[in-house]
């Protein structure tokens, strides 16, 4: 990875940026799933994207945006299902197609990670697609595990992390 990545807290300004890139990001997805079901995923990324609830962190290189992902201290406010008190939530990683392989995904959850033990979170969950490989991948490797009891049928996998 280059080393001039930062991570910050996205700017109103870079929504529009940020949707794109999810959009993109994403698209390989669409096939695997019906049109209404896209839509509605859709939907619900733009309206969690844009929701003041949580912190949509960016990581940039270069001058650009490369990765999103959208932290949720308090996993409740995600309006993702139903979550122990006082845990956190992952929701939203993504990375341009062009940036993958690059480590931007694995800093951007690592950086909600930090920030989850800087507020003594005891535990942050998250939701991802069966589908998507790459994001379990980053995930087991920084110690999540899965707890089935979670997921969502049909829908999303469950991931735990005791901090």
């Amino acid at each position: 990875m280059k080393e001039d990545v930062s991570i910050r807290e996205a700017a109103p300004g870079d929504l529009k940026v940020v949707r794109d890139l999810v959009q993109a990001a994403y698209q390989e997805f669409k096939p695997l799933m019906p049109e209404i079901g896209w839509s509605k995923w859709m939907a619900s990324i733009d309206a969690a994207l844009g929701s003041r609830a949580g912190l949509l962190l960016v990581a940039e290189a270069s001058g650009r945006i490369q990765g999103v992902v959208k932290f949720f201290p308090e996993a409740s406010r995600a309006a993702q299902g139903e979550w122990p008190p006082g845990a956190a939530l992952i929701r939203i990683l993504a990375v341009w197609p062009r940036s993958r392989g690059q480590g931007y995904g694995s800093r951007l959850t690592e950086e909600c990670l930090r920030r989850a033990r800087s507020l003594k979170i005891p535990t942050i969950f998250l939701y991802t697609g069966r589908f998507m490989a790459a994001a379990q991948h980053i995930y087991e490797k920084l110690g999540f595990r899965r707890v089935p009891e979670l997921d969502r049928d049909p829908g999303p996998i469950a991931y735990r992390l005791d901090l």
